[in-house]
This record gives C-alpha cells, sequence and structure tokens, in this order.
C-alpha cells in the first residue's frame, strides 16, 4: 500500500473515533454536530471512490489477462494452422509426384507424353506468335494437325511395305536375272545390225525443271499460317517419326496415333483461350491526340498527302482480335 493511501486511511480512522468520542460526551450543539456529519461524509465518500479505483484496476488487470491469453491462443491456433498447411502441402507434392513417376498401363502414352514434353513448348510459342488476325492461327492450327495425319500415314505404309520388302525382294532377284539373260542376247545380235542402227547419239537434252508439287499447303487457308507451321512441322516430324517407329503392337500405334492429334487440338485450344483477345499497342501521347482530335483529322491528312494515298479511316487498327 502506498504513502497515500495510507495516509486516508489514517484520516478515516481518525474521524470516526472523533465521531464515537463526541457521541459519549456532553451535549454538543446541533450546529457542530451537522458539520461532523458532513466531515464523516467526505471521508466515507473518499474511501468508497478509492475502492472503486482499485476495483477498475482489478478489473481492467482481469480483461487485459483475459485479451493476452486470447491473443495467445489465436496465435497458437494460427501457426497449427500454417503448421497444418506446410503438412499437408508436403504430402499432396509427395503424393502427385508418386503418381508422376508412376508409368502407365499403355507403352505409348508413356511415350506419348515424353514426346509431347519436348515439341508443345515451341509449338506453343509458334502459335502464339500469330497475332494479327485469328485466321493465320486458324491456318496454322489446320496444317499442324493434318500434317501430324498425313506423317502417320506415310509410316503406316512404309511399316507394312517393310514386311512385305524381302518377300518381294527375292522375286526381284528372279527378275534381274531374266532381264539381264535378255540384255545379253540383244547386245549379241546388235553386231549384225546396219551402220544407222549402229549410231549413238551423245547431245545432251535439256529437261525441263518439273516444279515440286506441294503437298503440305491446305487451299484456301492463310499463307502466314501455313508458312509458320511447315517450320514448326519440320521440327516435329523426325521425334514423332522416331517415337512411333518403335511401336510395334497395334493397340499401341492406335493409341498413340489417336492421343497424339487428341492432345495437339485439345491444347490448340487452351492456348487460344490464354491468348484472349490481341490490342494493337499504343504510346500515352497517342491517346491524348486521339482524345484531341488530332489524330483522326489533321494528322490523317498530312499522312496521306506525303504519301499521295488516302487518309486512313478513323479507328484503323483498333479492332480487337476474337
Amino acid at each position: 500500500m502506498n504513502k497515500e493511501k495510507k495516509q486516508n486511511l489514517e484520516e478515516m480512522s481518525a474521524m470516526m473515533g472523533g465521531a464515537v468520542e463526541v457521541g459519549t460526551g456532553p451535549a454538543i450543539n446541533r450546529e457542530d454536530e451537522e458539520k461532523s456529519n458532513e466531515s464523516n461524509d467526505y471521508y466515507i465518500s473518499r474511501a468508497k471512490f478509492i475502492e472503486e479505483l482499485k476495483l477498475r484496476e482489478v478489473i481492467k488487470e482481469m480483461i487485459l489477462s483475459i485479451k493476452n491469453e486470447k491473443l495467445l491462443q489465436e496465435q497458437k491456433q494460427r501457426s497449427d494452422t500454417l503448421e497444418l498447411r506446410t503438412i499437408l502441402k508436403k504430402l499432396i507434392k509427395e503424393a502427385k509426384k508418386d503418381i508422376e513417376d508412376t508409368p502407365h498401363s499403355s507403352t505409348a502414352i508413356n511415350l506419348l507424353e515424353d514426346l509431347l514434353k519436348a515439341l508443345l513448348p515451341n509449338l506453343e510459342t509458334d502459335y502464339k506468335t500469330l497475332t494479327t488476325k485469328k485466321e493465320q492461327r486458324d491456318s496454322f492450327r489446320a496444317h499442324v494437325v493434318n500434317a501430324v495425319s498425313t506423317l502417320f500415314e506415310t509410316e503406316d505404309v512404309n511399316k507394312e511395305g517393310g514386311a512385305a520388302a524381302i518377300e518381294s525382294g527375292l522375286l526381284n532377284l528372279d527378275e534381274q536375272e531374266d532381264e539381264i539373260e535378255e540384255e545379253i542376247e540383244i547386245k549379241v545380235s546388235d553386231v549384225d545390225a546396219s551402220a544407222e542402227d549402229k549410231f549413238i547419239d551423245i547431245e545432251d537434252t535439256v529437261e525441263e525443271p518439273q516444279q515440286e508439287e506441294d503437298t503440305f499447303g491446305i487451299e484456301g487457308q492463310d499463307e502466314t499460317g501455313r508458312a509458320l507451321a511447315q517450320k514448326a512441322f519440320d521440327n516435329m516430324e523426325k521425334n514423332i517419326t522416331e517415337t512411333y517407329s518403335i511401336l510395334t503392337d497395334e493397340e499401341d500405334e492406335k493409341l498413340f496415333k489417336d492421343y497424339l492429334i487428341t492432345n495437339i487440338k485439345l491444347y490448340f485450344d487452351k492456348w487460344e483461350k490464354e491468348l484472349g483477345a490481341v490490342t494493337e499497342p499504343t504510346t500515352d501521347e497517342y491517346e491524348a491526340e486521339k482524345e484531341e482530335g488530332g489524330a483522326g483529322g489533321d494528322a490523317g491528312e498530312e499522312f496521306g498527302g506525303e504519301l499521295g494515298g488516302e487518309a486512313p479511316a478513323a479507328g484503323a487498327g483498333e479492332e480487337l482480335i476474337q
């Protein structure tokens, strides 16, 4: 107990003792008695006030203690939650890794998964390069899918032909022997030929160059998309051919072809959604001039006058690619 509180209590005790002594002594006048009562009421009220202050301090300490305890509980709960999330993320990551490391039941799908990891990044880059208009991307997509389908048809023919090559080779040997014998007979008979028949023409015959047939292009498709698709397919062709040649099981071959084409088309859909609307690049200066009306009026006339052509239409080049 501090000094001030102790002094207040001593004053209260002295006043209370004095009041008792006055009550037992001779009679005093009413005025003195009233003053004494007022003094007692003052000290009693002061004591109550001090007790109330103490009570408030106790209540404050209790509230603060409860708040601190609640904060500690909340902090512990957050810590436990974070720890639980960390454990769950680790478990999910390990489970995902186990799933990824588990091979598929089909050899074709296992080979295809590795092939797609090698092909798709470059294919995505080429596809998303075509941003001028959607027709370019549609052309790119159509040419790539068509080229892959045609490649499988060619490879299937080669596989079927390879099996029959041994048998046909044996037959060709017999045919070659007959041709050799016939050629020998012809050359022997040429000895008795006339002088005109013995004339050998040594002049070079000029052959007109033949134009190489375009087996890649699709009629009516955008040429820019076609050119970039040709480049992309040239980079893909060897990987596809080498991987597909490993497979000899008919079911594996069928799955490989079907899943590769399907996945390429699905990834084209995915990339188109990611690409979204492509807008023309702009600058703050251009936008300011456009708002003031300078870009569509005098600027257009100056453009047309300098180049000797017509001024561009207002808003040209601002259309969004859908």
